[in-house]
Order: structure tokens, then sequence, then C-alpha cells
């Protein structure tokens, strides 16, 4: 190794170079350094001291004295030895170089370049090397101090024998008299300072020379003893980049961190950021740094949100695969409960990943990934989010940022909204929710921060039609009766949907609404689709039906289905709606026919018979109502006056179901009254039927006498021979011969000399009119016979007819009665 020889003292009043081995112009940059540092106190002892220092390329090992020959005082004379600085620091032993410095005041004959091999042996260890190692590892600023200069030579041998190469680049010690004099860059590791000046360094560390204890393993590394090992290997396995004092005991700290049973992760994570400062390349020692990261991700799994934060700022750039930290905090941030006691945190965490300048971008993202997780995986983040936004509503529109809800996450917030929220929170939410389409979250929100009123008037004006669910939200907190006040306020179809849920559960809450309203209609007709009971909610319900019918009528009609709805309830009897004649055909299918249906059972049910005949709408129901003929059999008992009346007053009962009816009243064991009788005979002439007669005739010749004021009453509609035979009425002799007229032209058309009657009845032949047909013929000679004329007389006349025809019964009739049997 070339060492090139330097002398620095006095020229012309002033330290500069005196003389050196060769003429470099860097050397004699070095005057100022080889000075004394500062002006010397008086009574000081001070002179020889030992300084070294690295300059440029150059490492310097000088010995300073006080020159006694100076032509001033307080000058000294330097012997400088100077060194490539790449070559001195693989030096171990600095002993012949030392030997190599003038150990007087006087300064050597000449100065030749020498060519110096240094050994690897390590100087022996001085009594004060562990005190020195364990003040130069130790915390603390400014340089370490020795009191006195004697024996600092060997210390620093010692020292120096003992450092990494990478150490002895930076290492400088020298004499100082107190911390003013330490300006230069950078600063000696190492100082000596007189004994006398001690009490000027108080607050450094000072070099106990008293005490050979190690106090720490890089103390004991420094010194080279086995307890250092373990902090030798820690350094190989993270590849640790020493260069000074600092580093290693940053080191020692990082070691003890990420060695300490069992640990936290702010110890852990300590160890990252001091390893990541110690050995920032990410290629060198991976195994050792990715032993560290896995110590943190373990951490991690019960790290609470102030250890998270603390991740913030860390950017391990000297690490490699650092992915599965970020997903480990992510994965911890997904599976968190984030309990009330950390509110504080998490709030200041979403801030900062909100903001780039506060975050690093691996954390935040991870932090952004982690809470997007969080909200949609279970409730806890929900939960939590109100909290955070009661208590700082700013953290709103970062939260928003971290979470990113979407129509999932909106409806665990919806379901975790509190009761109340503070307006200035809740507008920011309503806001966001707004501008997302997040109708239910805005729904939950104004419920959280409105009066029912309010909050409804807001969703409606927010919430597109027919989406509902946020307006059910907004009214989550409204009474049943302020639900029902808000729809008729605010007229919204989906809120009278809500309010005709509550109508249908509770309808006495119509008890007290107008409901000549509109909107109050419309909540009474939708209520009725989920309850048909809810017809009796107002107190009234008759009169307001009613009124709601009239307001039909006179052309304010209701909503659609509530008539259709009412017709399904007791309310569609009719029957004592004054303008119902009216009403039927403004009514549309199925209400009409619900109404009719019920009317009709209704006017069965007043016990009818009196009173005006029903319209012929209602006629027709009542007809085809099951229940008539049930009544109408009832009554056959002993009403049958009532049933007769009922069916006078329905127009369109047909003659087979009156028959039907009479045949069952007829069984009855009590005969019908002269009253009841005559009624069905004026029914039965009123209506002109033909059956019953028959019928009434029937009874009759079965000894029915109860019938006869029927035939009578409806004798127009009884044949002659009936009224004959059964004397229903007086007949006269015009009549009778008008009968015989008829039966005879009936029995013997071709007139009277049909198979000889009129000679074998003891008249002539040519007595008759053959020119005329045979009724004419007929007419013509029974005239004859009345007017008492030549033979055949009427007597023996009716009993050659009765010899040819026996069986008939008419004829038989007329032979016995008193107008052609008494006759000559």
């Amino acid at each position: 190794m070339i060492v090139e020889q330097a002398v620095f003292g006095e020229v012309r009043g002033a330290h500069a170079l005196r003389a050196s081995s060769n003429d470099s112009k860097d050397v004699g940059e070095l005057a100022s350094r080889l000075d004394l540092p500062d002006t010397a106190p008086p009574g000081v002892a001070w002179s020889p001291f030992l300084l070294g220092f690295a300059h440029k390329a150059r490492y310097v090992l000088a010995r300073t004295f006080l020159d006694p020959e100076a032509n001033r005082a307080g000058m000294v004379l330097a012997h400088a030895l100077i060194t490539p600085l790449e070559e001195i620091i693989t030096a171990s032993d600095l002993r012949p170089l030392l030997a190599l410095l003038i150990t007087e005041p006087a300064a050597p004959a000449n100065l030749p370049t020498l060519d110096l091999m240094l050994g690897d042996e390590i100087p022996p260890e001085t009594s004060d090397l562990a005190a020195a190692a364990t003040a130069l590892t130790a915390t603390g600023t400014g340089p370490v101090i020795r009191t006195g200069n004697d024996g600092f030579d060997n210390l620093v041998m010692s020292l120096w024998g003992r450092l990494w190469p990478e150490f002895r680049r930076s290492f400088a010690f020298r004499l100082s008299f107190g911390p003013a004099d330490l300006v230069e860059t950078p600063r000696p590791a190492l100082v000596c300072t007189p004994p006398a000046l001690l009490a000027r360094w108080r607050g450094h560390r000072l070099l106990d020379t008293q005490s050979a204890h190690i106090a720490s393993s890089a103390a004991a590394l420094v010194c080279g003893r086995r307890e250092g090992e373990p902090l030798r290997t820690f350094a190989d396995e993270m590849a640790a980049d020493l260069t000074s004092f600092t580093d290693l005991a940053l080191l020692e700290k990082a070691h003890q961190f990420s060695a300490s049973e069992p640990g936290t992760i702010s110890d852990t994570l300590t160890a990252v950021r001091l390893i990541d400062r110690l050995s920032p390349s990410p290629v060198c020692g991976a195994v050792g740094k990715a032993n560290l990261i896995d110590r943190l991700v373990q951490h991690l799994s019960q790290a609470s949100a102030q250890d998270l934060l603390t991740l913030r700022n860390l950017d391990p750039q000297g690490f490699r695969a650092t992915e599965r930290l970020w997903t480990a905090l992510s994965r911890r941030l997904a599976q968190h409960d984030f309990p009330p006691a950390q509110d504080k945190a998490f709030v200041r965490m979403i801030t900062d990943a909100a903001e780039e300048s506060k975050s690093t971008p691996s954390w935040r993202n991870a932090v952004l990934k982690g809470l997007s997780a969080a909200a949609r995986t279970a409730d806890h983040l929900a939960k939590a989010l109100w909290r955070w936004v009661e208590a700082d509503p700013a953290i709103i529109r970062p939260a928003w940022t971290a979470i990113n809800p979407n129509a999932t996450m909106q409806d665990v917030l919806a379901a975790t909204a509190p009761r109340t929220l503070r307006l200035q929170a809740a507008q920011e939410i309503l806001e966001l929710s707004r501008e997302q389409g997040l109708h239910r979250l805005h729904g939950a929100t104004a419920a959280a921060a409105f009066n029912p009123a309010a909050a409804a008037r807001l969703q409606t004006s927010t919430e597109p039609a027919p989406q509902a669910e946020g307006i059910r939200l907004a009214l989550a907190h409204a009474t049943p009766a302020e639900v029902v006040s808000c729809a008729i306020s605010l007229d919204d179809s989906r809120i009278i949907d809500l309010a005709a849920e509550r109508v249908a559960n509770t309808p006495a809450l119509l008890a007290n609404v107008d409901l000549s309203n509109h909107t109050a209609q419309a909540i009474w007709s939708a209520s009725l689709k989920h309850n048909v009971d809810a017809w009796r909610g107002p107190t009234d319900p008759r009169a307001v039906f009613d009124t709601i019918l009239l307001d039909l009528l006179d052309g304010y009609p209701p909503p659609a289905e509530l008539i259709a709805h009412l017709s399904l309830t007791p309310l569609a009897d009719l029957t004592a709606f004054t303008r119902r004649s009216e009403l039927w055909p403004r009514l549309t299918h199925p209400a009409r026919t619900n109404m009719l249906r019920a009317t009709a059972r209704g006017w069965l049910d007043q016990a009818p018979g009196t009173g005006p005949a029903p319209e012929p709408e209602l006629q027709v129901t009542i007809i085809d109502h099951p229940d008539l003929d049930k009544l109408l059999t009832q009554l056959a008992s002993d009403g049958v006056s009532q049933a007769i009346q009922i069916v006078v007053l329905l127009a369109g009962f047909s003659e087979q179901r009156f028959l039907a009816w009479l045949r069952i009243a007829a069984a009855r064991t009590r005969p019908f009254s002269m009253e009841e009788s005559e009624a069905i005979g004026r029914l039965t002439q009123e209506r002109r039927w033909r059956h019953v007669p028959a019928k009434l005739l029937s009874m009759l010749r079965q000894g029915r006498q109860d019938v006869r004021p029927a035939l009578r009453a409806c004798l127009s509609l009884v044949g002659w021979w009936d009224r004959l035979r059964y004397g229903l009425s007086a007949v006269s002799a015009d009549e009778k011969w008008a009968s015989l007229e008829t039966l005879a032209a009936n029995l013997y058309p071709t007139g009277p000399g049909h198979n000889g009657l009129w000679e074998r009845s003891g008249g002539r032949d040519s007595d008759l009119m053959w020119s005329m047909n045979g009724r004419a013929q007929w007419q013509h000679s029974l005239t004859r016979i009345r007017l008492g004329g030549r033979p055949p007389s009427i007597r023996s006349l009716l009993q050659e007819m009765r010899e040819d025809f026996p069986e008939n019964p008419n004829l038989s009739l007329l032979v016995d009665d008193c107008e052609f049997r008494d006759a000559t």
C-alpha cells in the first residue's frame, strides 16, 4: 500500500502545509482538519493527540503536537500519513502505520512516499474497548467522549481492528475541546477531551473506563465477543449494509424486535422498517426478510385498527413479494368485527386511505379492498359506518370511496340504519344515494333524519315509480296513522299501498278520516285487497258508501276498484239505497253483479211482499237467486198470501215455478183460505197463465173446494165446459145452445145428416140445408128446433148423439142439463 506523508504547521504565521511526499493539491486541503479544532483553553493539557478521518479517496492518520518552536502561541505541528481509502479499510492492524508517525514535536528530515504492507492481525483488546463499544452502540447524539488522550491511540487501534471494512470507511476520531468545535462532516465517532473540559460534554455519551461490562449484543459484536454472534448472524440473514455505529445500534433493535416472543405487530413492524433501512436491496437477504414478513402477516390476524394504521406509510422497498402482507391486511379487514372501541382508529384509517398523500399505494389499496369485502360479507362494517358517520359526518365521502356500496351493500346499510341520525350526517348520505340511485339506502337515511312526512316527501321526489322499497324504508319509523296521513297528503300510489297495508291490519285507522277525499278512498280500496273486513274502518261505513254511490251518480266517480271491492262486503246490499234504479246502469261487472246479488239477498231477508216492485235489474237477480225458492217453500206452510205477493212483485216469475210451488202449497193439510185462494186466482188472471187454471181444476176434481175462489178469480181462463160442469159461474141458455152447436159440429162435421143422425132422431133429411157447410147446417137446424119447428126434438136428438158417443162427457153434461132435459 502506497503511503504519502505530509507535515503541517506554521507557515508565515498561519497553519498550512509545510511539506509532503508529493505535490497533490488535495494534500493542502487537509490543513484545516490537522489544526487544533478550537483555541485551547488556557492551562489545559492536550498534546499530543491522534486523529484519523477519510478525505475523498484517502484516509488520513495523523498525530498533532503543540509546536514549541512556532513564532506564535498555540500553533501546532502535525505529521500525517495519507493512504488509499479502499486499501486501508481492508487492513485490520494499523499499528505499523501508527509507528511511522512522529513521537516528538519535530518534523521528519525527509518525507518519502512509502510502500507499506499492513497485516490482518487484530490488535489486543484494551481495557476500555468494552466501554467504548458499549458507548458507541448506545443511543445518543454526537460522538462518544473519552477522557484524556493517554491510551487513546491503543483504543483506536483496538477498535479499528474489530470493525467491518464499511465501518472503517467513515470511522473518524480526534481531540475535541467541546461540542462547539464539532463542525466537520461526517462528525467523528470518538473524541478524546482533556479531563478539565469534561463538564462541557453534559448530555453526551461518556466512555466509562471503569466498567468492562458489555451492555449490548451490538457492543459484543464490536468487541468480537461470542455474545454478538447472534447479531452477526442476523445481519448476514438480512444482508444488512452496516456503515456506522448508528446502523449497528439499529440492527440490534431490529434483532430484538424481530426475536421478541410472543412479540407484537408494533415490534415486528419496527423490525421491518429498520431492516428496510439497513438492507435496501430486495435481492439481498430475501429469505430472512421473507420470514420477517411472515411474522408480520401472522400478527395481522389479530391486529386492531390502530395496529393496521401503523402500516399506512410502510413501503418496504428492500423486501420482495410483499403482496401477501397486503393480502393479509385486506383479509383482516374483511373479517373484522369493527368494535366501537376502535371507531376513532377506523375513522382515521378511512380518511387516510381516501387521500393519496396520507398513505402508501399498497396500504391504501389493501385497506380499500378489505373494507369493500367487509361491507359485503357481514353487517359489522355497516353498523360501524353509521356510528362513524354520526360521530364525524366528514367521514362519509371517504368511507363511500372505501366501500363503494352497490345494491347488496345498500341493503345491509339500510337494514342497520339507526333510528335517529344527525341532519348533517344524513345530508351527505342522501346526496350520495341520489347520485348512485341507491333508493333503499336513501329511504332508510331519510327515516333516521326526518319526521315521517318529510322523509316520505323527500323519498317520493327521489325514487322513481313504480319502485317503492325506499319509500317503505322512509316510513319505517312512522306509526300506522302517520303512514295514512302521509298517503293522503302526498297522494302517491306507493304510499297509498303502504297505508292500505296498515288499514288492512287496523281498519279503525279510517274512523276519523274524511273519506270524501279521493286519496282516502283509494287507501280504503287498496286495503280491501288485503283484508275484506277493512270495510268496517269508517265510523259509519254504510253512510260513507252511500255517499260514494251518490257521488258516482252525480258525476264524481270514486277510485276504480273501490266499488268492486266493497261489492264483496255487506255494504253491497243496497235495499235501502234510494236511487238504486239509477245506479245499476252506472255499475260495471263484477261490482254490478255482486251488488245485485247482495241486494237480492237483502230484499229476500226483509220480509218481502210489501212496498213497490223491485226494479227490473234487481227482479232478474231475485228470481235467479236460489234463496227465493227456499223462501217460497217456507211460506207455503203458513204464509201463502206473502208468497203470492212476492210473486206478484216479481213480474218475471215463471208459471212453471209457480206451479211447482203450488203443488207444494197444495200438499198442506190446511186448505187455502178464501183470501189466499183469491190471491192465487188474481195472480193467474193477471199473468194470463194457462196451466195454473188446469191445476186448480184438477184440485177441484179431487175435492179441493178451497180452490173455487181461485178459479172464479181467473174465470176468463177457465173453459166454458168446466165452468158449466163445476158451477163456477151462471151459464145462459144462449151459451148452452152455442156450446151444443160447437159440440155437434165437432162430432158430426158434415152436418145433422151425418151418418143419418137427423132421420134417426125423427127428422127428415129434406129439411136440411144441404147447400150449406156442416157448421152452418147445425146452426140452421138447431135454431129451428129451439123455435119449436118440425121434428126432431132436442131431447131425441141428444139421445141419438149420446148413443153414438156414450163416453163424451160434454155431451152427457148437455143431455142432463135442464135446458135440454126439460125441453119438449
